[in-house]
């Protein structure tokens, strides 16, 4: 959910689950900061303070997400160069769960056919190829 302090997301286990997937560190599973701090839970807790009230309990757990994300957010569905046999599709960040069965689709046509129906031209691997010079 687009809110004015950032872009929030959340589902019920157990209580309430809130993370946040517009913000975060550029890191490695190597170097990732694994504690959440008071800062953190402070802003979440002022987030569910104002949306959900009674929502914004004691805080049984935490722990940090890691997700790959393209530089301009979009998915990479992309041919092999150079064996036909073979497809990929990655960058898929945190809600690339949801297009699991569309995305298994168009893997299996570009394999199997060469090719799919659906309009996957802007998630080509080739809008990141640098031009010469740059």
């Amino acid at each position: 959910m687009a809110l004015p302090e950032g872009d929030y997301y959340g589902m019920p286990d157990q209580g309430v689950k809130i993370g946040r997937g517009d913000v975060g560190e550029l890191c490695t599973p190597e170097t990732v900061r694994r504690t959440v701090d008071a800062g953190e839970i402070e802003m979440f807790q002022s987030v569910l303070r104002r949306y959900l009230p009674g929502a914004h309990g004691e805080v049984s757990s935490t722990l940090t997400c890691l997700y790959t994300m393209t530089p301009d957010s979009h998915f990479v569905i992309h041919s092999h160069p150079s064996d036909s046999r073979v497809a990929y599709a990655c960058g898929f960040s945190g809600p690339g769960f949801k297009f699991a069965p569309v995305v298994g689709e168009v893997l299996a046509d570009l394999i199997v056919g060469g090719k799919t129906a659906q309009g996957i031209g802007f998630l080509s691997a080739e809008r990141f190829k640098r031009s010469p010079g740059a």
